[in-house]
């Protein structure tokens, strides 16, 4: 019931976190200039990235549920800004928002940790990641009925913001009832990892500074940041470079993306459980490679009241439904790898997946307005090759 509730919470806080994110350089272009929005999105992944070891300590030392409430409530900041722009004020509220992030996925991953077992992992994990990225349909859902797939005014940008905001805080609501279930049997949860139980010493920051550095000089740590690199592309894929290309299609494109990630964690959760990572990391490389290629292919490459035809409907719909999947298999397999390797420490991974994420984001933010996206679907197809071969041999019997 409680890893539902919290759950739940986090769709609710991402719901709102996708759907702005998404729409975010359309709204804004006629408030703000496009580079502007972009640098803004960049200082919020520069700052989830550097608050990451803050997130961190939140989590060791006032537990998850604390952590959750103080992110959940950080993204308020954000939707404000967006509904009364203000160049200063969005970098503001970028950089208290991108604390936020840096708080809410660790600590509910965290969670779910905490309140599984090896052997479920991979089935919790896709629960969770199916719940949780079922905010891509619910989101773009509310944006299509309340601006009926039309390009927006200074009044619809606020309502659209003002209804996510409120979203937003009703999952810090669930946040607060949540209690911490008891922790399954100690025999249940060996990690896969030798001296991965929980470090009683005192919560100061020498100690973790130590516990951070002890882990991810770790082989099997280092194998895994070419998935949290692919991860962090792939997402900035999906949500900032193809919506600049498909015009009024933006929500339609974001609720298929929910669609795939939905189906994706439902089914290769379960494959994860029945055959192992190799297969889901397999599936989930193949669609991404198709998925870009389609993308390079078949799109349109204007940014301007872009209108599709029904085959070209068609391919985004497909293009959505792998990217989704796609999406799904990668965090799937890293999720339940970390969970599974590192256990009662895994915080310290999942700060670091966070950190290395954002930061491959923000590095996307910045050489958007210079670089030809041709370059950068190249760079996050040769990101998931990495990825794949790290999980390869993460996971390969010794």
């Amino acid at each position: 019931y409680q890893r539902r509730v919290r759950a739940i919470g986090t769709m609710l806080v991402y719901t709102s976190f996708f759907a702005g994110t998404m729409l975010l350089p359309t709204l804004l272009k006629d408030e703000l200039e496009e580079q502007t929005v972009f640098y803004s999105m960049a200082v919020h992944c520069l700052t989830a990235a550097l608050t990451s070891p803050a997130a961190m300590f939140s989590i060791k030392h006032f537990g998850a549920k604390i952590s959750m409430i103080t992110g959940s409530l950080c993204c308020v900041f954000f939707y404000l800004s967006v509904m009364f722009p203000a160049t200063w004020a969005l970098f503001v509220a970028q950089s208290v928002f991108g604390f936020g992030l840096a708080l809410v996925r660790p600590a509910s991953l965290k969670f779910l940790v905490k309140n599984s077992t090896p052997n479920a992992m991979g089935i919790d994990s896709g629960i969770h990641w199916g719940v949780f990225m079922s905010s891509m349909i619910w989101g773009n859902a509310v944006v299509y009925v309340l601006t009926h797939g039309n390009y927006y005014d200074t009044r619809t940008r606020i309502v659209v913001y003002a209804v996510l905001c409120g979203l937003n805080l009703l999952g810090t609501v669930m946040y607060v009832i949540l209690r911490t279930p008891p922790r399954a049997g100690q025999d249940e949860r060996q990690p896969l990892l030798d001296g991965m139980k929980e470090d009683l010493n005192p919560v100061t920051f020498a100690n973790l500074v130590k516990d951070t550095f002890s882990l991810v000089i770790l082989r099997q740590t280092l194998w895994l940041v070419p998935s949290m690199l692919a991860a962090g592309f792939y997402f900035t894929m999906y949500c900032v470079e193809i919506p600049t290309m498909i015009g009024s299609h933006i929500a339609l494109f974001g609720i298929m993306i929910g669609v795939g990630e939905l189906l994706g964690s439902l089914i290769l959760g379960r494959i994860i459980s029945a055959f192992g990572y190799v297969l889901v990391t397999i599936i989930a490389g193949c669609l991404a490679i198709i998925s870009l290629l389609l993308t390079c292919t078949s799109l349109p490459k204007n940014t301007e009241d872009t209108v599709l035809n029904s085959s070209g409907m068609a391919m985004l719909v497909a293009i959505a439904l792998a990217y989704g999947v796609s999406d799904a298999g990668n965090n799937l397999a890293l999720n339940s790898i970390i969970g599974r390797l590192f256990d009662d420490r895994s915080e310290v991974i999942f700060c670091v997946l966070s950190c290395v994420m954002n930061l491959a984001a923000m590095t996307w933010y910045f050489v958007y307005t210079v670089v030809a996206w041709e370059t950068i679907i190249v760079a996050t197809g040769l990101a998931v090759f990495a990825s794949m071969l790290g999980i390869f041999i993460v996971v390969r019997p010794k």
